[in-house]
């Protein structure tokens, strides 16, 4: 794989407990409260489902969706003048690329980060996943794989029909001027991500899970399998130790909890509910927060205990026990999980070999520390959050 650059000009239950759950959905984290996000309790981090699968195997490609890519003949130079990439003979012009950057702001909230270092990094990351992009079309249109633009029009028009039940298409195109973007910028995300979800199905379509496989997993995975200890709690979260002392003190004389919260908390997504939190586990929370509310009895408050966003307090008000499952109880979900991890295995594999074997080049400024390594997998906070169905900007 050739790799020579060449100067460009310019630049309730949250956590499941079985192997095999619901895929999340996306939310916006609150800023105030003792989750491990910042706000409340973590969104849970949940086994794959079906769904899932595909939208994690995605999410390696989607720096690279929605680039168009124009065919031409090798020169000399490569990727030549103006360009940002060339693989397989496609390339991928300068401002094809900085567009894209453009589009990852405005359909996924992810911007470019400002630290040198870390520019380059994202700016090699994101040329990477448009290479692997033009190869996936390639394997597409090789398949015969394309997707009917009658069925991306359709995708697009039940996502309008659930995501505005009252504005409709009306509230959709006012949201997409908000964000800088177009509605083909968003039918050609529905495309890519249809079309690759055909090429991982074809792709992975062999994989299996036999029963000697799903008890060894179950014998190595009996810790993370339990029901784990679930609590339901209460918080309020303040600026000073002093204020959260003064806080606690009320609570322990003549007034309720839920009073004080609802008086004095900083965090509004649980202020008016008397900061009810609910039942979690201790994985969901903060690790400095859930230490102090599953050390505490039945019954008890907590605290002062400081997190990044305040000094909170907290009072523990039931308690169910954690309780280990039987092969049985999920022996289904289980297969699920090890047939989804081993199409992502295999789907990563898969990338890995293309982008190895692609005769590919970078200009300078664009080049990924590894050209020829498999996509890492790209996360919420690096180059692109995790998809469900859609891009976010459109929600």
């Amino acid at each position: 794989m050739a790799d020579d650059t060449e100067e460009e000009p310019g630049d309730g239950e949250r956590r499941d407990t079985g192997p095999a759950a619901a895929e999340p959905d996306a939310a916006e984290p609150d800023t105030t409260g003792p989750g491990a996000s910042g706000g409340r309790p973590a969104e849970p981090e949940r086994g794959p489902s079906k769904l899932a699968v595909v939208a994690v195997a995605l999410v390696a490609l989607l720096a690279g969706a929605g680039t168009a890519v124009a065919l031409s003949n090798r020169g000399s130079g490569c990727p030549g003048k103006g360009n940002a990439l060339k693989v397989e003979g496609a390339t991928v012009s300068g401002p094809e690329f900085a567009r894209r950057i453009e589009l990852l702001r405005a359909l996924y909230d992810v911007r470019p980060p400002t630290d040198e270092a870390k520019l380059a990094a994202f700016r090699g990351d994101a040329a990477k996943g448009m290479a692997v992009a033009v190869l996936v079309s390639q394997d597409v249109a090789e398949r015969n794989l394309q997707v009917a633009d009658k069925t991306v029009r359709d995708g697009l028009d039940r996502f309008i029909a659930q995501r505005y039940p009252e504005g409709g298409r009306t509230q959709f195109i006012q949201a997409l001027g908000n964000y800088g973007v177009s509605e083909d910028d968003v039918l050609g995300e529905f495309r890519r991500l249809l079309e690759t979800r055909s090429l991982f199905q074809a792709v992975t379509a062999d994989v299996t899970v036999s029963d000697e496989q799903v008890g060894q997993a179950f014998n190595q995975r009996k810790e993370q399998l339990a029901v784990p200890e679930r609590r339901k709690l209460r918080h309020l979260v303040v600026k000073t130790e002093d204020e959260a002392k003064r806080a606690l003190t009320r609570i322990n004389g003549p007034e309720t909890f839920e009073t004080v919260a609802k008086a004095i908390s900083l965090d509004t997504s649980t202020k008016d509910q008397g900061g009810e939190l609910g039942a979690v586990t201790r994985a969901q929370l903060d690790p400095a927060f859930g230490t102090a509310a599953f050390e505490a009895a039945e019954g008890a408050t907590f605290g002062p205990v400081q997190t990044r966003n305040g000094w909170h307090v907290g009072v523990v008000e039931d308690v169910t026990s954690g309780r280990p499952v039987t092969l049985e109880e999920v022996r289904d979900s289980l297969r699920e999980t090890l047939v989804a991890e081993g199409r992502l295995a295999k789907w990563r594999g898969y990338l890995g070999d293309r982008i190895e074997d692609a005769d590919a080049c970078y200009a300078k400024g664009n080049r990924p520390a590894d050209p020829k390594a498999a996509p890492a997998d790209i996360t919420p906070g690096t180059l692109t959050p995790s998809p469900d169905t859609t891009p976010p900007s459109t929600r």
